[in-house]
């Protein structure tokens, strides 16, 4: 049985971590790619330096949340199709996405060069480290318009039901990335890790195009498959991602202003606490990403109680990564900081952070599950309702508790708005359990 079809039928916890498992892996090794920067930079450059690629990184989030929207939504879009539509529907779908995807980039680039250094000042970067935040950011910023392609082909070949493929070249771009960076850091210094990070999306863009165009479409681009009605759907299923995406750069980009009354070792602590965060709970969602796709298909297949095992099977799965995070997190905080820096201030902030906060990615997993059932079956307005409500409240906490107590306001922040987070999302899948595109 091919790899398509093997969401569809079969026993669904084997065909789901079959599936799940490459998703996962290939966002661990995505997000590898900020974690190496991170590390080489905090060890082979200073202080200074890792804060001013945190604050780079914390603005570049501004332009990326729609990046993240068009891969998150073209995936999607993609998966509800494929069991239905005729390889050349495929194949103007996939043009009509990668169409709309290189212009937003090329806008996106242009925009934010010359906005890159406002930004900056404007979520109060010490004066000290703004010309090489902004140099990082500005190298950065030329390897979007293949980012953004790279990533959305890789979502599609996933909807597609390979998710094998996106896996091997994203391992492939990784050890670029990091060798480049071991080989560039040194002499350019931040400069060096952007072009590192820069020249492997250009090397993985290249690759994953060419085999979507290889093995999902059966004939050339041409204008005449740009119709309105893809733009629409297009549209349709990212613009809340990318909304969503958008949100959650808001209140990144909150934190780092509050951060920058507290000094740089507060700033570089919380970064380093925050990639290793996103590096142990990227299997999180890799999984959830897996199972958006699995609900998306049967749902167009109409298996309704096929994607309610799914569902059942996720939540204990999910449960008992998240508890071995908690324990990692908290029994190993002090080793996994020293990985990042070398300075002991900015170590203690950190692993502070990644004690306190470990505690909600319990709440955090359940809810994006939650989150999953609502995106799978297409409710993007309930979807949007759960996410924005979480962050807000966590904005909320975060501007009221910060100037108060200081960093403990940060994770208290999470402790209040995780728990209530899970809820809402509960609430709101179970409410739309009632539509017949819901289990």
């Amino acid at each position: 049985m091919n790899e398509e079809n093997s969401l569809l039928t079969g026993a669904v916890r084997p065909a789901l971590l079959r599936y799940a498992l490459p998703i996962i892996l290939s966002m661990v090794a995505t997000q590898f790619y900020a974690v190496a920067d991170t590390m080489i930079i905090g060890l082979r450059l200073d202080a200074d330096a890792l804060a001013a690629v945190s604050n780079a990184s914390t603005v570049l989030m501004i332009f990326l949340f729609i990046s993240g929207g068009m891969e998150l939504g073209g995936g999607l879009l993609v998966a509800a199709g494929k069991p239905t539509a005729t390889k050349h529907e495929m194949t103007e779908l996939l043009y009509n996405l990668l169409f709309v995807d290189e212009v937003i980039a090329l806008l996106t680039t242009a925009v934010g060069f010359v906005t890159l250094p406002a930004l900056l000042r404007l979520i109060n970067t010490p004066a000290e480290i703004l010309d090489t935040a902004v140099l990082y950011g500005r190298i950065y910023l030329l390897g979007l318009p293949f980012l953004m392609p790279y990533d959305l082909s890789k979502e599609c070949v996933m909807g597609c039901g390979d998710s094998k493929t996106p896996l091997k070249v994203i391992v492939a771009t990784s050890v670029m990335n990091i060798v480049l960076d071991l080989v560039l850091v040194g002499p350019f210094g931040v400069a060096g890790a952007a072009a590192a990070t820069a020249a492997a999306q250009v090397a993985g863009a290249v690759y994953m195009v060419a085999f979507l165009r290889r093995t999902q479409m059966d004939a050339a681009f041409s204008p005449r498959m740009l119709k309105a009605r893809y733009a629409r759907d297009i549209f349709r299923l990212s613009a809340p991602n990318s909304v969503q995406q958008a949100s959650g750069t808001i209140i990144t980009t909150v934190k780092q202003g509050l951060l920058g009354g507290l000094g740089v070792e507060a700033i570089a602590g919380f970064s380093c606490a925050g990639k290793l965060s996103s590096l142990l709970m990227m299997p999180v969602f890799g999984f959830v990403q897996s199972t958006v796709f699995f609900i998306a298909q049967n749902t167009a297949a109409l298996q309704p109680g096929r994607v309610k095992e799914g569902l059942r099977e996720g939540r204990r799965i999910l449960l008992v990564y998240s508890l071995g995070v908690v324990a990692v997190c908290i029994g190993l905080r002090g080793p996994l900081l020293r990985l990042f820096t070398t300075d002991p201030a900015a170590a203690s902030y950190g692993c502070t952070m990644l004690a306190f906060e470990s505690v909600t990615y319990l709440f955090v997993a359940q809810k994006h599950l939650f989150e999953a059932r609502l995106r799978g079956a297409q409710k993007m307005g309930l979807y949007l309702v759960s996410s924005l409500g979480q962050i807000a409240l966590n904005l909320l906490a975060c501007v009221i508790l910060v100037p108060r107590i200081g960093f403990a306001g940060f994770w208290m922040s999470s402790w209040i708005s995780a728990p209530i987070g899970m809820l809402l999302a509960a609430a709101l899948a179970n409410l739309s359990g009632a539509s017949h595109q819901l289990p």
